[in-house]
């Protein structure tokens, strides 16, 4: 009972063995002609044979090392102009252009223009106009007028109207 299974495990470690060192997987343990021809080969041939193999591995790596430095070099330059990109994408945010104004800036604009206009008007004229006008649109072209025509124009201003 014990004997079949100590057969299969002493076979398949036999296997992995013979796989793990590259044989085939059937490969006999002992020598066997063609291996002892490779072996006892000329030695002066293994020889050149394994220094051609150096050789040859040395120039690859030489020539692997060669292309990683060109790939760093070419990387930072890469990083640079990255870098100068963004520098220059922040600068262009933060100077709006001539052309281009936001809707902000045209509002702004039109606004300041508005708020003049009632800081040239008799105080009069304007409480006749603002008072037309609702408190929502009214303070934030008063809040922008002087103190004194400021107050010069609510003096004027309907005191019902204000109250609202």
């Amino acid at each position: 009972m014990l004997i079949i299974p100590l057969i299969l495990i002493l076979g398949t470690a036999y296997l992995v063995l013979n796989y793990a060192n590259g044989r085939p997987m059937l490969a006999l343990p002992f020598s066997t002609e063609e291996t002892s021809k490779q072996t006892t080969g000329t030695p002066g041939k293994e020889t050149s044979d394994l220094e051609n193999r150096l050789k040859i591995a040395n120039q690859e790596i030489k020539k692997l090392r060669n292309e990683a430095t060109e790939q760093a070099d070419t990387l930072k330059v890469k990083e640079q102009e990255i870098t100068r990109l963004i520098a220059e994408r922040d600068q262009l945010k933060q100077t709006p252009s001539p052309d281009k104004t936001t809707e902000e800036d045209k509002k702004t604009t039109k606004t300041a223009s508005v708020t003049d206009v009632y800081a040239e008007m008799s105080p009069k004229e304007a409480a006749t106009i603002l008072n037309e006008l609702s408190p929502t649109e009214v303070v934030p072209i008063i809040e922008t007028i002087d103190a004194e025509q400021q107050a010069a124009i609510i003096a004027k201003m309907d005191a019902k109207r204000l109250r609202h």
